[in-house]
């Protein structure tokens, strides 16, 4: 690779890496935690992205689930998420297969995504989950049991409220509810097809009075929270694409005049490369350090940035190394 082509991939890495914390799955989680077919399934796993743990905080519910269903019945389903601050979110709900999922046009749903299917269609034999962001997160679908009796169906559901801020964070919480319909012949579907409401969260958090003073109050300290981050972002996504511009520009004008950097000594360049490469390797692992402890994007994205500009600096000492001396440069 050409050094024109090197420096250019380096600053379009730089560019993403800062537009990076933007990014957020709104059209549904992958069907796996790894993304890719070989981890856990995501109706097991949870939200990982989010948070590595579920969280009561979050209320998952889901009625009209009958205690056994009949071969061939259909059910309507409504499964509703609540959180003290998080307005809306996202869903993930698989029976493994059993039985069929419809749901009308109107309703923000979509097979799940590596099921292969359409995006658009409205019914599927896989898993379902939202097809946007929904606020107030609640859904209304339809199960339809199996042609025939395959004994009991686990239903399982991951419901995940979000902040909103187009990132996963730790203000996202996620929790996760899991049940049985019995088969026909545990219990009988003739007699028995009454439906409950089935939960999984902290009840105390939903079941009280509504102080509006503090969810307001809550919800402007939350909107100061995500202004801030997206102020940081933004400034330092501004910043590199204007360092990134004056070092293109350098660049630019080096070549076209002959000019370039300065003879420097190797007895001065390689205690020069040596401190910027250290600076470099220190950067990156400060960056790997934050990013894996979740900490906000503009923290790690600019740690990875200064580990590039101090990589860049590498090789701009050993192009001052590889520099011919001048007549000014003799003693």
């Amino acid at each position: 690779m050409s050094r024109i082509s090197l420096r250019f991939a380096v600053i379009i890495s730089l560019i993403l890496l800062m537009a990076g914390p933007g990014l957020a799955m709104h059209t549904g989680p992958p069907s796996d935690d790894n993304g890719d077919g070989s981890g856990e399934p995501t109706w097991r796993a949870g939200c990982t992205c989010h948070s590595s743990s579920p969280s009561s905080g979050t209320l998952v519910k889901l009625s009209g689930a009958p205690h056994a269903y009949d071969v061939g019945q259909s059910y309507s389903m409504t499964l509703t998420l609540e959180h003290s601050s998080n307005a809306g979110g996202g869903f993930f709900l698989s029976t493994e297969g059993m039985g069929s999922l419809s749901w009308s046009e109107d309703q923000i749903i979509r097979p799940e995504a590596d099921s292969g299917e359409d995006k658009s269609a409205t019914s599927t034999t896989s898993g379902i989950t939202q097809s946007d962001y929904t606020s107030p997160a609640e859904w209304t679908f339809t199960w339809t049991a199996p042609e025939s009796d395959v004994g009991g169906v686990t239903f399982w559901v991951i419901g995940n409220m979000v902040n909103d801020d187009g990132a996963p964070n730790s203000d996202d919480n996620w929790n996760a509810l899991s049940f049985v319909v019995n088969s026909p012949t545990e219990t009988s579907a003739a007699s028995d097809q009454s439906t409950r409401v089935i939960s999984s969260g902290d009840h105390s958090l939903f079941d009280q009075e509504v102080d509006e003073e503090a969810l307001e109050i809550e919800h402007q300290q939350a909107v100061s929270e995500v202004v801030m981050d997206t102020g940081v972002t933004w400034f330092f996504i501004s910043l590199t694409a204007l360092l990134v511009g004056a070092v293109v520009q350098n660049e630019i004008l080096e070549r076209k005049y002959d000019t370039g950097p300065a003879h420097l000594d190797s007895q001065l360049a390689y205690p020069e490369g040596l401190r910027r490469g250290t600076l470099a390797v220190g950067f990156a692992l400060l960056g790997l350090y934050w990013m894996a402890g979740g900490a906000a994007g503009y923290l790690w994205s600019t740690a990875f940035f200064c580990s590039a500009w101090a990589g860049f600096g590498v090789y701009r000492t050993i192009l001052a190394a590889q520099t011919p001396p001048t007549a000014k440069d003799m003693m």
